[in-house]
């Protein structure tokens, strides 16, 4: 049995052909606050979008940007909720495209939790949610 990421059936009957089934859904939400609460500039922030939209093209072959206005959480580190503003970044992705990409995924986001000084980086993956 071959393995895949999503268990929903084909939208169609009878598939019509040449459609492409991109069944990795994968989004990374990028935040404007660092790990101390501290709020980033607009320009900053529009910066850090820019570039999770060119890692996935780069990895993947295409983005969505799904700006959402705010998020909020309890902060570990100063215990206090959080308001942020959020952007949610995605990508749908082949199953082959997604196993070759995902180490160089995994370092990127490790590397970008710390550069950008953040208590997590929120990482969806087939709706499930993770915080790196």
């Amino acid at each position: 049995m071959k393995k895949t990421y999503t268990y929903a059936p084909n939208p169609f009957q009878k598939m019509p052909k040449r459609i492409k089934k991109l069944s990795v859904a994968n989004a990374v939400y990028i935040v404007d606050r660092d790990i101390r609460g501290k709020k980033i500039t607009s320009q900053e922030f529009k910066e850090r979008v820019k570039e999770v939209e060119n890692k996935f093209i780069s990895l993947f072959g295409g983005v969505t940007n799904d700006e959402i206005n705010h998020g909020e959480f309890l902060s570990k580190v100063n215990h206090k909720i959080i308001t942020e503003r959020v952007a949610r970044i995605m990508s749908f992705v082949e199953v082959p495209i997604f196993k070759k990409h995902r180490k160089a995924l995994e370092e990127w986001l490790l590397q970008k939790k710390k550069e950008w000084n953040q208590e997590v980086i929120a990482y969806e993956f087939e709706g499930d949610l993770y915080y790196i």
